[in-house]
């Protein structure tokens, strides 16, 4: 699972402190920021955790009042060395504290855990243990952001049963200091990362918010509690169009004393970018040079808003309904605005998308085990067999076989891949007064395959049932086996052109997220096998045929 640990200090001037005006010098700031894209056992690596450490360590120096020497950066830490981050942050704070000074820490962690601890890589560092150090630091103001699955849960360290949870914990340990805790979830959700943003939803909101998204009150400062909002709202809004659902952010506060506190100054920026009152609708900003994602929101009409960035060329993205417009902007030094009458306008064709330009499409892949059964063809080469003498064994003569299929989805009926599979015919024997010679065969093929797949229904019991249609092409491979009158097995091996097709049912399981399958027809025609006489056999013939698997 994901989980990133709220920030435990902001080290940002009290609100009283003028709009423009950068924090207190007089109180001393540190921030530890740590990112973990490792997956511990069973547990996928991440790919943007790492980045979103940096990114949260560059506008802490940008626009939070903090120099580089302040900010301590860690990734892919083992927890010895996380360990060793802590107690020189506490070494800090405590020179200070003895030198009359007060200290406000800033702690952030994006990565996996479990629910007692993080996991870092294929080791852990227990929540209680990182719970404790973090705030045995004697700072007068801590400020946790917690960007992670179940971080509301953070508290749960103890025993099998849930304690009370971790900001309502901290407080009750840091009750003569101020603090705040802002995590990325509720104590039962997961949360995700974004490959189009290449970021985690909450991280990337919560940046936007600090660069002045969030800057609700127009001071040029955005507060803990206007960052809150501005995260909770654009992370619900982005993680309800996803298969996992809505995350939802929250926030503990207990700053007696403190005021309203900043996270962050956007009015300091050398440059800015301001999305206009009339404007509305999914709004991008891109950087066209490094071409990344600087910050996707939601922009209501009737309200500018100002996005704090570096100088340079940008491309400004607006969806509203099937329109999508395409702004150019040169952000220069005193910052630029959206001209909408200099934007481009275009329809949106084909696919739904989260933001703009963005397709909601995401190719699956399916793997499948077959098992089919039906009677043998009939041609010249078995009615030669017949006409020496032969005939099938058994009650009810059949061809069976297993397989294996691989497809991944091209678009969202369309599918390709391969398949293989092995299939063995009834034994033909021959019976005289002498002798019992008798004969078999079996089929190996190997196909490329291509399946339509169109379900019935897009919600409810319905989405559940479905048709397909699918064709392959390859080789087969015949293997035949002889019993001469003595018991001598003769065996012989032919190669030929495989073909097959076939419709049927496709069914998934409501109950098991990505299990299912399919029943139906299949002909297989395989001209491989060959006697002596010139007669060449096509195995295979009508078939039923089943397949379990599951889709990912």
């Amino acid at each position: 699972m994901r989980l990133l640990l709220p920030l435990a200090a902001c080290g940002l001037a009290a609100g009283t402190a003028h709009a423009d005006a950068p924090p207190d010098r007089a109180v001393a700031t540190y921030a530890l920021v740590v990112g973990s894209n490792a997956g511990g056992p069973g547990q996928t690596d991440l790919k943007f955790a790492e980045d979103d450490a940096r990114r949260v360590a560059g506008l802490l120096t940008e626009l939070g009042g903090y120099t580089a020497d302040t900010v301590d950066v860690i990734v892919h830490p083992t927890p010895d060395q996380l360990r060793d981050r802590l107690v020189k942050l506490s070494t800090r704070v405590n020179a200070d504290l003895a030198a009359g000074r007060q200290s406000r820490v800033f702690f952030y962690y994006s990565g996996h855990a479990r629910a007692t601890a993080l996991d870092l890589g294929n080791q852990q560092m227990p929540l209680a243990e990182l719970r404790t150090r973090l705030f045995s630091v004697p700072a007068a103001l801590t400020v946790v952001v917690l960007d992670a699955c179940q971080s509301g849960a953070f508290s749960r360290v103890k025993g099998a049963a849930p304690a009370a949870d971790f900001s309502f914990n901290s407080r009750n340990q840091l009750d003569a200091t101020g603090i705040a805790v802002l995590a990325s979830s509720s104590g039962s959700e997961l949360s995700q990362e974004s490959e189009t943003l290449r970021s985690s939803y909450f991280t990337h909101h919560l940046l936007v918010g600090m660069r002045g998204a969030g800057d609700t009150n127009k001071d040029g400062q955005v507060s803990i509690d206007e960052a809150y909002r501005y995260a909770y709202h654009q992370t619900l809004l982005a993680t309800a169009e996803t298969a996992v659902g809505g995350q939802h952010v929250s926030l503990e506060v207990d700053l007696k004393g403190h005021g309203e506190v900043p996270m962050s100054f956007p009015r300091a920026a050398t440059s800015s970018i301001e999305l206009p009152a009339a404007l509305e609708g999914k709004t991008l900003v891109e950087d066209r040079r490094a071409k990344a994602v600087v910050a996707e929101t939601y922009k209501a009409k009737g309200a500018s808003v100002r996005i704090a960035v570096a100088p340079g060329d940008y491309q400004v993205l607006v969806r509203s309904g099937t329109r999508l417009a395409r702004c150019q902007v040169i952000a220069g030094p005193g910052g630029a605005t959206v001209d909408l009458a200099r934007c481009t306008s275009e329809a949106i064709v084909g696919t739904t998308t989260k933001g703009p330009g963005v397709p909601a499409f995401v190719p699956q892949q399916t793997i499948e085990l077959l098992l089919f059964a039906g009677p043998e063809r009939t041609d010249g080469y078995t009615d030669t067999l017949m006409n020496f003498g032969y005939a099938e064994q058994g009650l009810f003569p059949m061809n069976r076989g297993l397989g294996a299929l691989y497809l991944r989805q091209l678009s969202k009926q369309l599918w390709v891949g391969g398949a293989g599979s092995y299939e063995v015919s009834p034994e033909w024997k021959r019976v005289d007064s002498d002798t019992s010679l008798a004969t078999d065969w079996s089929t190996t093929r190997a196909l490329a395959i291509g399946r339509a797949v169109q379900m019935a229904g897009e919600s409810g019991f319905l989405s559940t049932f479905g048709v397909y249609a699918q064709v392959g092409a390859g080789i087969a491979v015949a293997r035949s086996h002889f019993k001469d009158a003595d018991d001598h097995w003769t065996n012989e091996t032919d190669v030929g052109l495989a073909l097959t097709g076939g419709a049927g049912l496709k069914l998934e399981s409501p109950w098991l997220e990505g299990w299912g399958g399919t029943i139906g027809y299949e002909l297989a025609f395989s001209p491989s096998l060959k006697n002596d006489i010139g007669d060449r056999h096509a195995s295979g013939g009508h078939r039923l045929q089943f397949s379990f698997g599951v889709t990912f």
